[in-house]
């Protein structure tokens, strides 16, 4: 059976404020355990519309509130922080709740340029260097103590550049699909064709994240599809369009024309979302899905989760065991 996590970029609509974005992704947690999803993540990002610059604060609020799932981050940005300080945080959420942190890397800016400036630090070595150096403090630490083992490590990236560095350092590689308008089979073969066993890994192990907008009521997928044109425009908002304004919107015809569809997001209907899952697992063959959405009413966000969790199954079919 293919493995599924809620992922979630703890995004910031209209109404709701930063401090709402973070209690109900807490909430999604509880949900997404509920629903038997494997692992719960949320994002780094900072400024304008997420709700998440802190990721570690949010996992651990996600892991207190829940008893069985996995949580961790989709993707910690490790260029912007020193590798002793992301090992030792992790390490000690695995302490608080043992068996059940993951730790996502990632060297996406996930900031505007100008925040990234004032995130950025004198002399840091590069990416790479610095996966080495997470690696070795992890392994060293645990190493110290007999009775603890380390987070889940997980390499999430987009091209080829993150697929070869997981691969090479033995780590389970999460393609973020949702960057990406055609499947990319490539980058995943890749991964898979130079993967060598390390410490956090002996097989090679591949998740592919993926952007759902689907409901149950035509009309609501309508209102998704154009939240998530408005949401690829927004730059410089500080809040994402809220359910009610996108139902103002429509009032008035001026939700923003569909997008052609691509695999950037899998939208629509359950029959039509479920169809072009299936296309998408027998590309990748993945292990599991990571799974977001962008969807301002927690409702109908939780709703989505659910329909998918009952595609799986289905899916599954065409995914390695």
């Amino acid at each position: 059976m293919m493995k599924l996590t809620a992922f979630d970029q703890v995004l910031v609509y209209g109404g709701t404020g930063p401090a709402g974005a973070a209690r109900e992704s807490v909430q999604l947690a509880v949900a997404a355990e509920r629903l038997g999803y494997h692992r719960f993540w949320v994002a780094e990002h900072h400024g304008t519309t997420s709700g998440c610059g802190s990721p570690e604060i949010l996992v651990a609020a996600a892991a207190a509130a829940t008893g069985t799932i996995r949580v961790g981050t989709a993707s910690v940005l490790l260029p912007h922080y020193a590798p002793l300080k992301v090992a030792t945080t992790f390490n000690l959420l695995e302490r608080l709740h043992p068996g059940r942190i993951d730790l996502g890397i990632g060297r996406g800016p996930g900031a505007a340029e100008r925040v990234t400036r004032l995130l950025a630090r004198e002399g840091e070595a590069p990416y790479h260097e610095k996966i080495a150096q997470l690696l070795a403090h992890l392994t060293a630490e645990t190493d110290l103590l007999p009775d603890s083992t380390p987070p889940q490590l997980w390499l999430t990236g987009a091209g080829a550049g993150g697929a070869h560095l997981a691969a090479h350092y033995g780590l389970p590689f999460c393609l973020a699909q949702f960057a990406h308008g055609d499947l990319r089979p490539d980058i995943v073969e890749l991964y898979r064709e130079n993967f060598r066993p390390g410490p956090f890994g002996a097989l090679p192990r591949v998740a592919v994240a993926v952007r759902v907008a689907c409901a149950d009521d035509p009309g609501d997928v309508r209102l998704l599809r154009a939240g998530l044109a408005l949401g690829a425009t927004s730059t410089g908002r500080r809040t994402l369009p809220s359910w009610d304004e996108l139902h103002a919107l429509a009032a008035t015809g001026s939700l923003p024309a569909e997008e052609p569809a691509d695999m950037s997001v899998l939208a629509g209907a359950p029959a039509e979302v479920s169809e072009r899952l299936a296309a998408l697992t027998a590309a990748y063959a993945p292990d599991e899905l990571a799974i977001t959405t962008l969807c301002p009413d927690l409702g109908l966000r939780i709703r989505t989760f659910e329909l998918l969790r009952a595609m799986v199954p289905a899916a599954s079919a065409t995914a390695r065991s």
